[in-house]
């Protein structure tokens, strides 16, 4: 469809326009909730809403266009690495942003780094039950030893976090839906 066509929503049956000029004056019911580049998840139960991903093991995906119908195409990624594009199966029902779960002892893996308590960085190189194989201090390439998770815990080394996002833009009705709560019962302290 071309920029400026007139078409009827297929949800309340208005007709609106898709002029890049007039898009940011639609209602919120004809504007998708996701943008370009964002990461997200699917919601639980939803899944199945996409065959071919419904057995494809992932953690997020990124949005890489919205298309005229509301559906999204995306990139699914697990572990870091691009598994796959995909197009045309989630919506805004099916969607909600992703969070990084924090990384604890229990859940590190190759190539999460651990700090020491002057700062210097060892990448777990591998890993083997509580066992870590790291690399050397600041030098990724290089290898140390291996070391037991107690006794790096023992001698107060921390685990480096994912680079948190700058800035986490939501709305009001993001919130409450992420708590299965009412709007009015919102309130955000500073």
């Amino acid at each position: 469809m071309q920029a400026g066509t007139l078409k009827n929503c297929p949800d309340c049956r208005e007709i609106v326009c898709e002029c890049p000029r007039i898009i940011g004056k639609l209602t919120k019911k004809h504007m998708t909730q996701f943008k370009v580049n964002d990461k997200v998840t699917v919601k639980a139960g939803c899944k199945h809403e996409c065959s071919v991903l419904e057995n494809e093991v992932f953690d997020y995906l990124i949005i890489d266009k919205v298309h005229n119908n509301n559906y999204y195409a995306y990139t699914a990624y697990h572990g870091g690495e691009k598994i796959n594009n995909y197009y045309n199966y989630y919506t805004d029902d099916h969607l909600e942003l992703y969070i990084a779960p924090a990384i604890t002892w229990d859940t590190l893996k190759w190539k999460d780094v651990v700090v020491d308590r002057d700062g210097d960085e060892q990448m777990v190189l591998g890993l083997l039950n509580d066992m870590l194989f790291l690399s050397d201090y600041n030098d990724f390439k290089s290898y140390d030893d291996w070391y037991h998770k107690q006794e790096l815990q023992n001698e107060g080394y921390t685990i480096k976090q994912a680079t948190p996002v700058d800035k986490l833009e939501l709305t009001l009705e993001q919130v409450a839906e992420k708590f299965g709560v009412e709007v009015t019962n919102i309130k955000i302290k500073k």
